[in-house]
């Protein structure tokens, strides 16, 4: 592919998402490198600022575009979020893998300057380091509030920097065609806009409500600059350059971290008063549906969603809510597939949501929980977690297991919140990484880290209760279930293990052939599970016996269970839907699927799944077949 098709390709992508946010795209943007050149180590003469996406984000103005060079293979996309006041410069280098290589070079070369400020603030055992050189330290300070870190240990940024009246963040090098991806872009300023919102308020004065933000001498250059270039034949639809930012608002923006409620809505409403449905079935994620009856005039159908769906669904009251790739949450109505509303999360959901009590609870790539009203997607609050897994509510608890960047090496975070107001319960650093969610049963909360650890919490206090160590080198992804007072995880090294949920001493363990990274489904005494490379297992829950194997070399989902019967996805490339026997492990029927499936979610007789196609599918459980012509890949 040529390079001119490629540069095409990139700026039609720039485009497209800045239709679809209501942004402003400008395809060069000479003005911008202006704001950035210094923190960005280039000359502004010769760098260009191309393909500019310029809006406001929660009252913020920023701006995304590309810095190019004379090497078209170091292109970085750089982020400016517009600051309430202008501040002194303040970079901060984070690191976790280079500490005992990086660190020392960057406190060398910033002590070697008479004019700048070093110190180091994070914690040595956990590998989080920050290196911030200043001109000056009191604001530095200042800035840097707990919150502001924990969002930079989150994102993993090597640098950002605050100079001036801007908040500087620039990607890694790479070619133009590697910075394509819209969902990091939304995430990265999701993250940005959310640290300018951590950072002291104090630190803003009068000036929050005065200027634009960047002093009155800079935005006066800017507007000259923007006079001058006024009819450039570089700009491109979708409106004018949009050089000079707004005016902020008038009040100073609130932390996310604080648990910020959305204005003007109701407090949700209190637990148990309201239908739940969650990742695999409940908090216990045991993958067993209750039976009901086909919903009247039920006729199966498809829908399109924008883009892909990684996670599965959950069905709640007659809605299927579907987390999407392009950043929204869709509640659709479970018997037609038609849209009943959206939500837009400003960043990649890649986790399945949780509803409880009349709230759906959203988590994205950005690291924000989003509390949505279920009847209209109003959002009731949001909480800055960090990256984390499906989030899993029990007793008036939402429990979120925090995902760091090296799963391997940093250590993980259990938080239990209040599930109405987002106010934290209580948080507890787990021995190792982990990449599973949470589960709950009986009044106690397990995750398993990424090296099969395997940890109980009291569900009230969060005090721990009993840890089963592990020294494997695999990567366990899997989340437990819990079920008849036995707790089950599956391992990277193919194992599955069953514990005493009271004691955690371990009952019995089993080898499958892949990795068992999908949650085992319990049901009567037994157990199903399903691995990367061989299919679908069913073993005795007393002992761990096999009792039958569908044999899959492309690997299978755990089942999704209801009476006699489960539901998997496989085959190659997890382009399969099939309903198996419970008893026998015999496939009664199968349907092709136009994507990977997540995995499936069993409904009042329906059966539903997703696909890495964007497609969201609703079939009869008994027949699966698939919708006519005129209810296939509808859109919303």
């Amino acid at each position: 592919m040529s390079r001119k098709k490629d540069q095409r390709d990139h700026s039609a992508a720039r485009r497209r998402l800045a239709k679809e946010r209501r942004w402003t795209y400008t395809d060069w943007h000479p003005e911008r490198m202006q704001l950035c050149a210094a923190p960005l180590g280039v000359d502004a003469e010769k760098a260009r600022a191309l393909d500019a996406v310029s809006g406001t984000l929660d009252g913020h103005w920023f701006s995304v575009f590309d810095c190019v060079t004379d090497n078209p293979s170091a292109a970085r996309t750089v982020y400016l979020v517009q600051l309430p006041a202008v501040l002194p410069l303040v970079a901060v280098s984070r690191h976790s893998l280079a500490v005992d290589t990086m660190v020392p070079l960057l406190k060398r070369l910033v002590t070697e300057r008479p004019d700048r400020d070093l110190y180091e603030i994070g914690d040595p055992a956990y590998d989080a380091n920050h290196v911030v050189e200043s001109v000056d330290p009191e604001v530095a300070a200042r800035l840097l509030t707990p919150a502001v870190r924990e969002l930079a240990d989150d994102r993993r940024w090597l640098q950002w920097q605050v100079e001036g009246g801007y908040l500087v963040y620039a990607a890694p090098p790479g070619s133009r065609r590697e910075q394509d991806d819209s969902h990091t872009i939304l995430t990265e300023l999701r993250s940005l806009v959310d640290m300018v919102e951590a950072m002291d308020p104090g630190l803003w004065g009068e000036a929050a409500g005065a200027a634009p933000g960047v002093g009155e001498g800079r935005a006066a250059a800017e507007t000259e600059m923007e006079v001058e270039t006024e009819g450039n034949p570089g700009d491109a639809e979708g409106g004018s350059a949009d050089a000079v930012p707004p005016a902020v608002p008038d009040t100073v923006p609130r932390a996310v971290s604080d648990a910020v409620p959305t204005a003007g809505a109701e407090p949700g409403p209190r637990p148990g008063s309201g239908p739940s449905a969650m990742f695999r079935g409940g908090p216990a994620h045991t993958g067993v549906y209750p039976k009901g009856t086909l919903p009247a005039g039920f006729e199966a159908w498809s829908v399109r969603l924008p883009d892909a769906v990684v996670a599965a669904p959950v069905v709640c009251a007659g809605t299927v809510y579907v987390n999407c790739s392009d950043g929204r949450c869709y509640a659709l109505d479970a018997v037609t597939g038609a849209a009943r509303w959206s939500f837009d999360a400003v960043g990649a959901l890649k986790e399945t949501p949780a509803v409880a009590d009349g709230t759906v609870y959203v988590v994205g790539q950005s690291g924000v929980l989003h509390a949505l009203d279920a009847a209209d997607g109003q959002e009731r609050w949001r909480q800055r977690v960090g990256h984390s897994g499906a989030p899993v509510v029990a007793d008036g608890l939402l429990h979120l297991v925090h995902h760091p960047a090296n799963l391997l090496r940093d250590a993980s975070r259990i938080r239990a919140l209040d599930a109405a107001t987002g106010e934290e319960r209580w948080a507890r650093r787990l021995p190792d990484g982990s990449a599973a969610a949470a589960a709950v049963a009986d009044g106690r909360v397990y995750v398993q880290g990424a090296r099969a650890q395997l940890t109980a919490f009291d569900a009230v206090s969060g005090e721990e209760l009993w840890h089963q160590g592990s020294t494997a080198a695999q990567l366990s992804c899997c989340t437990p279930s819990v079920a008849g007072g036995m707790v089950c995880a599956g391992t990277g090294a193919g194992r599955l293990y069953a514990y005493d949920a009271a004691t955690g001493q371990q009952r019995w363990g089993a080898q499958a052939a892949g990795v068992v990274d999908s949650t085992p489904a319990l049901a009567e005494g037994l157990v199903f599970v399903g691995d990367s490379h061989s299919g679908v297992y069913a073993m005795d829950g007393n002992d761990g016996g096999l009792l039958w194997h569908l044999p899959d070399r492309y690997g299978a989902s755990s089942p999704a269970i209801c009476g006699s019967s489960g539901w998997i996805v496989g085959t190659k490339y997890g382009r399969g839907l099939f309903k198996i026997s419970l008893s026998t492990g015999v496939v009664l029927w199968r349907h092709a699927l136009d994507g990977r499936g997540t995995g499936p979610v069993h409904a009042d007789g329906v059966v539903y799944v997703g696909t890495h196609a964007g497609t969201v599918l609703a079939v009869d459980a008994e027949t699966g077949r698939k919708p006519v012509r005129a209810r296939r890949r509808m859109r919303v």
